[in-house]
């Protein structure tokens, strides 16, 4: 079994005579610490979560947005008295639970958006993610029964995140990085640990989040016979008329996914951690499981939250791959058909783009 190169070998030696080799230490381990303190990891990856993510957060407020008075105001369906009294026995933080005033809901339900929007566009991302996170928790505690469940991966993750770079692509920040002169573009070594270690916090919270999920099905008797995934969808809260009944009126299909679900969690792990093949293949696997959950079984923001963790996970050389595979594609599209040109010089500006900001952020 050989490690995944994407989280454990080190990058190699740099050569004789560049910056970096003066410092670089020789061994196995003391170089794998080494370029783990120096290089910042999935950068790409990183910042398509927070979008991703982002968008995932501010489709709640939207949705919610006609009957916010009513789901989260203070004299709405959840009361403010009877939720400060549970925030203070719990001793959870809301900031909705500071003021009963509807002026103060006001001003915090839209603060929200804005920060989440702010967030997405990726300005001043380092302070924007405790502030989304507050803002997201705030939230979540105001009516806690209305969710599906992705918001508490994500609010764990949220956390992770804020020692992480997520503005380095796709972001307000990296248009203002581009600007800069190369000398200030060198963050502290600290800065390169620190958002290492959240990916690699972010990595194992998904683990074990599959395979607790996969252990505990394997307990049930619905799981084990294979029945869980019609009843599942049968139940009628989790549902999507017109999709879910291809699912639940085919014995077959019911019985393959069921065994497929319950296999793909408890194996998670292993692939995720054997090699850089294995990896990719079970998080293109649990992006299209998720993608199966968002169609058939209509939880949109929870399949969105969880396949947002999954991107942050492919590596800065795995999406420049798959630019560079688009590339192709569509140029023998467009050879062939006659497409337009500008569709595909966009795609080469932007891993052009991709590759000048990953080699501009390398110390």
């Amino acid at each position: 079994m050989s490690a995944d190169p994407s989280f454990s070998a080190p990058s190699p030696t740099p050569a004789e005579g560049s910056p970096a080799s003066h410092s670089a230490p020789s061994g196995f381990y003391d170089r794998l610490l080494w370029d783990y303190g120096t290089r910042e990891r999935n950068l790409i990856g990183m910042s398509v979560f927070r979008i991703v993510a982002g968008l995932a957060i501010l489709l709640q407020f939207l949705i919610n947005y006609a009957q916010r008075h009513y789901l989260f105001g203070p004299e709405g369906v959840y009361p403010w008295d009877v939720f400060e009294k549970g925030v203070a026995g719990s001793q959870l933080f809301s900031i909705y639970s500071l003021s009963s005033s509807p002026i103060y809901f006001e001003v915090c339900f839209h603060l929200g958006i804005l920060v989440a929007t702010l967030w997405v566009l990726g300005w001043r991302t380092r302070w924007l993610t405790p502030l989304t996170f507050i803002f997201w928790w705030s939230l979540e505690h105001r009516f806690p029964g209305i969710w599906d469940g992705g918001d508490n991966i994500l609010r764990i993750v949220l956390i992770f995140a804020t020692f992480a770079d997520l503005g380095a692509h796709f972001s307000l920040d990296a248009r203002r990085r581009e600007k800069l002169p190369p000398a200030a573009l060198t963050e502290p070594r600290a800065a390169a640990l620190f958002h290492n270690a959240a990916l690699l916090a972010i990595a194992i919270q998904l683990c074990l989040l599959y395979g607790i999920a996969g252990l505990s099905k394997v307990q049930g008797e619905t799981w084990r016979d294979g029945t869980a995934l019609y009843y599942a969808l049968r139940g009628g809260q989790y549902t999507w008329p017109g999709f879910s009944e291809l699912v639940y009126q085919n014995v077959y299909l019911v019985v393959l996914f069921s065994y497929i679900t319950v296999a793909f969690q408890i194996a998670f792990t292993f692939f995720f951690f054997m090699n850089r093949i294995t990896r990719r293949l079970v998080l293109f696997m649990s992006i299209m499981f998720h993608l199966g959950i968002m169609s058939f079984m209509g939880l949109v923001t929870f399949s969105s939250f969880m396949m947002s963790v999954d991107l942050a996970l492919l590596s800065d050389d795995e999406y420049l791959g798959a630019a560079r595979w688009w590339k192709a594609t569509w140029g023998r599209i467009r050879r062939r058909w006659g497409a337009p040109e500008r569709a595909a010089s966009s795609i080469e500006q932007l891993s052009g783009t991709a590759t000048k900001s990953s080699a501009d952020l390398t110390p």
